[in-house]
C-alpha cells in the first residue's frame, strides 16, 4: 500500500462506522464505534497526518543515540595509562623523553575537555578527569622529592600533597552534610601552576649547563600564553585571564636565572608552588572548618579521614627520605589514595561513603606499616623494609579497588542511564 492510499484509510473507516450506526437504527444490533486514536499536534505535522510522522522516528532516534568514535572517557583512560611510565623514565635518567611524554599527557586534557563539551558530560567522565589530574601530579612530582636525585626538599613535596589529601577529606565531610563550597578561581590557578611547574623544573635541570638555550625557553614560556590570549581575543573576543597569570609567574624566573644558581631557582619554584597550593585551599580549611564546628556533628568518619589525610602523605615522603625502601610501593600508594578521594566525594554526596572502620582499616593500616618501616629502618634489613612497603601498598590498592567496585552504581553510565547527569562533584579544588 502506497502512502496516498494509506492516507485514505481513516476516512474509509469513518464511513463504515456511520453505516453501522444507521443499520443499528433500522433494527440491527449496534456495533461499538471506536474512534481512531488522537495525538497532540506537533510543529511541522498536519492534523490528519500525525501518525505518518512515526515512519520517520527510527531515523531520528538512530542519529540521537549514535555514539562518537572516540569519547572523552576513552581519552581520559588513555591519559591515565602512561602516567607510571613518566615516573619510570625519570628514574631511568631519560628526562627529555619524560618531558615530552608529560607534555603529550597534558595536551590530552584539552582533548577530553573538548569532547565532553561536544558530546555531553557523563558522571564517569566527571569523576575520572580530576582523578587523572591528581594522579598525574603524583607520578610527576614524586621523583623530585627523592634524595637519590636531590632536586627539591622532600618536605616541600610532602606539604603539597598534604593539602591535596586534606581538602579532599574536607570535601567529603561537607558533602555528607549537604554543605557546598564554591570552587574558587584560585583553585584553577593552582592546577595550572602545578602543571606548568613540572615542565619548568625539568627544563632547569636539563639545561643547567646551557644558559642561552634556557633563556630562550623562558622567553617562550612568558610570551606563549600572551600570544594565545591575543588569538583568543581576535577569534572569540574573550579575555583569557589565565594567560596573564601564567606569564606573570614565569617573568620573575627570567631575572632570578640571571643572578642565582639553578639549585636555588629549582627550590624556589617548588616552594612557590607549595605556597600557591595551600593558599588555594584556605577557603576550604578556614570557612569549611568553621561551618563544621558550628554544626556540632563532627563524627568518627570525619576524624579518620582527616587524620589519614595528614598522616599518610607525611609518612610516604618520610619513608622515601629516611629509609632504603624501593620507590614503587610508595608512589603507588600516593596515586591510588589520591584517586579514591574523588570517588569518596561522590559517594559522600549520595550518603554512601565508606564507614570509619573501613576507611581506617585501609588508610591507617597502611600508615602503621609505613611508620613501622620508618622506625625499624636502622634495625631491619632492606628486604624487610621493602616487604613492609609492599604490604602497605597492597592494603591500599585492594581497599581502593573495593571502593570503586562498591560504588560503581554511582558513576558507571549503564547504571545511571535513567538518571540526570549533574555537575561534577569532584571538580578541581
Amino acid at each position: 500500500m502506497d502512502l496516498a492510499s494509506a492516507a485514505e484509510v481513516p476516512a474509509c473507516s469513518a464511513q463504515q462506522s456511520r453505516r453501522r450506526v444507521e443499520r443499528a437504527g433500522a433494527g440491527h444490533s449496534a456495533v461499538p464505534v471506536q474512534k481512531p486514536p488522537t495525538a497532540p499536534r506537533s510543529s511541522g505535522t498536519r492534523a490528519g497526518d500525525w501518525w505518518l510522522s512515526g515512519l520517520r522516528l527510527p531515523a531520528v532516534s538512530e542519529r540521537a543515540t549514535k555514539r562518537p568514535l572516540i569519547t572523552a572517557n576513552m581519552v581520559t583512560f588513555a591519559r591515565l595509562i602512561p602516567m607510571p611510565i613518566l615516573c619510570w623514565l625519570v628514574y631511568q635518567n631519560a628526562i627529555w623523553t619524560a618531558l615530552i611524554l608529560g607534555i603529550l599527557i597534558g595536551c590530552t586534557d584539552f582533548v577530553d575537555g573538548y569532547l565532553a563539551r561536544k558530546h555531553g558530560p557523563t558522571v564517569l567522565g566527571g569523576l575520572l578527569d580530576p582523578i587523572a589530574d591528581k594522579v598525574f601530579i603524583a607520578f610527576a612530582y614524586f621523583p623530585f622529592a627523592d634524595p637519590a636525585l636531590g632536586w627539591v626538599p622532600a618536605w616541600a613535596v610532602a606539604l603539597m600533597f598534604v593539602r591535596e589529601f586534606l581538602v579532599t577529606a574536607l570535601r567529603s565531610a561537607y558533602e555528607q552534610r549537604g554543605l557546598t563550597l564554591k570552587t574558587s578561581y584560585f583553585a584553577k590557578v593552582k592546577t595550572w601552576t602545578q602543571m606548568q611547574g613540572i615542565g619548568t623544573l625539568l627544563l632547569f635541570i636539563l639545561l643547567k649547563d646551557h644558559r642561552t638555550v634556557m633563556y630562550g625557553f623562558l622567553i617562550a614560556l612568558i610570551a606563549a600564553p600572551l600570544v594565545a590570549m591575543a588569538v583568543l581575543w581576535l577569534v572569540k573576543r574573550r579575555v583569557w585571564t589565565g594567560a596573564l597569570i601564567m606569564s606573570a609567574l614565569m617573568a620573575p624566573l627570567f631575572f632570578l636565572y640571571t643572578y642565582w644558581s639553578v639549585e636555588f631557582i629549582v627550590a624556589t619554584v617548588m616552594i612557590v608552588i607549595v605556597c600557591l597550593t595551600w593558599l588555594s585551599g584556605l577557603d576550604y580549611v578556614v570557612v569549611g572548618l568553621r561551618q563544621l564546628r558550628g554544626r556540632g556533628d563532627f563524627s568518627r568518619s570525619d576524624a579518620v579521614r582527616l587524620i589519614g589525610a595528614i598522616a599518610l602523605p607525611c609518612l610516604i615522603f618520610a619513608v622515601l627520605a629516611e629509609t632504603p625502601m624501593t620507590v614503587w610501593p610508595l608512589v603507588t600508594m600516593l596515586a591510588v589514595e589520591l584517586a579514591i578521594g574523588g570517588l569518596d566525594n561522590l559517594l559522600s554526596h549520595h550518603h554512601a561513603a565508606a564507614s570509619a572502620l573501613v576507611w581506617s582499616a585501609r588508610v591507617l593500616g597502611a600508615s602503621l606499616l609505613l611508620a613501622a618501616a620508618l622506625v625499624l629502618s636502622t634495625v631491619l634489613a632492606e628486604r624487610y623494609i621493602d616487604i613492609l612497603g609492599i604490604c602497605a601498598a597492597l592494603i591500599s590498592a585492594i581497599g581502593v579497588a573495593y571502593e570503586f567496585w562498591r560504588g560503581r552504581e554511582y558513576y558507571l553510565d549503564r547504571y545511571r542511564r535513567d538518571k540526570p547527569v549533574g555537575k561534577s562533584l569532584t571538580a578541581e579544588a
